[in-house]
């Protein structure tokens, strides 16, 4: 690419070049977007956010049309319970969102918070599941929301909120659409109380990148502003007063299912009605049983496209 402007990496600070143009490909629009690698971190970034951002995310974006489950309180005795009731729980596999507490344990009465959380779907989960003390907060939505039980989405900025206040903060593919990485991840330092757990889940560069390239799906030009690799989360966890405890990949097919829709210059939903692509027409169910393994195999081998990142605070 024709060298322009240099932008500095928004995880470590070194000059980044732009080196390669993605297409927006969710909806099909197909406008370009300059993006550059970084030399030191190896991470991925969008070399401008666009000023008209905003059009990027029309009111049928996914991620706006989650549906919220109502909320049941759990009875009486059980909550005198509740704390034998997650233990037993936690010994299950695959319990939805009890996945992502798993591995610190989190017990009911922990203090929790969902960074960047739309209408609230995870928070409404986790209080159906016994977490009565869960807050979202979302600066992009219309208005506040209160589902009652003390459950809200507040409209607010992180610095609006109350230093040292959670057990958990929870940024559940937020990250990746976030332009000021360390000014977000100071806020989220100084929002948690000491011992306190941060999870990030966000896309990673892995096999899928290095086999579809631009064609990737994860790169989701342009509302995807960085792609981490593991050491980019290293640096920039480090960077802002916290350490990486533990690192859990938990790539699917999905990742083999929209990148195999880019190369064959399909978008991944349809233009009249949005919806997702009908894959299911497109693949036969054993290679639809093969994305799947190939991405069961890429997660133990630490090569998926998506991690969790369970960081602590530095004492």
């Amino acid at each position: 690419m024709n060298n322009k402007a240099l932008i500095n990496c928004r995880i470590c600070d070194t000059p980044v070049e732009p080196s390669y143009i993605f297409k927006e490909m969710m909806f099909g629009t197909r406008k370009q977007f300059p993006y550059g690698e970084c030399p030191h971190c190896g991470s991925i970034q969008i070399m401008d956010v666009p000023a008209d951002i905003q059009k990027h995310y029309p009111p049928y974006y996914m991620a706006f049309n989650q549906p919220v489950p109502p909320l049941k309180r759990q009875p009486f005795l059980k909550r005198l319970v509740s704390r034998m009731r997650m233990k037993r729980k936690y010994s299950k596999p695959n319990t939805g969102p009890l996945d992502l507490l798993r591995p610190f344990n989190t017990m009911p009465g922990a203090k929790i918070l969902d960074i960047g959380c739309g209408k609230g779907r995870l928070i409404c989960e986790l209080f159906n599941l016994g977490f009565e003390d869960v807050t979202g907060v979302d600066k992009f939505i219309g208005n506040e929301i209160d589902y009652g039980f003390g459950v809200k989405v507040l409209k607010k900025d992180l610095s609006e909120l109350p230093s040292n206040t959670y057990d958990v903060l929870i940024a559940h593919h937020v990250l990746e659409h976030v332009d000021e990485q360390v000014k977000e991840m100071e806020q989220c330092h100084r929002l948690l109380k000491s011992g306190g757990v941060f999870l990030i889940c966000v896309p990673v560069l892995g096999e899928a990148w290095d086999t579809y390239k631009e064609n990737w799906v994860q790169l989701d030009a342009p509302r995807h502003f960085v792609l981490h690799t593991i050491n980019s989360m290293g640096i920039l966890a480090e960077r802002t007063g916290f350490k990486v405890s533990k690192t859990i990949f938990d790539s699917t097919a999905f990742q083999f299912l929209g990148s195999e829709l880019y190369k064959r210059d399909i978008p991944l939903t349809l233009p009249d009605t949005h919806e997702d692509y009908p894959v299911e027409q497109l693949f036969t169910p054993d290679e639809l049983t093969t994305f799947w393994e190939r991405s069961a195999a890429l997660n133990v081998a630490h090569r998926g496209d998506s991690a969790r990142f369970y960081l602590y605070k530095k004492q």
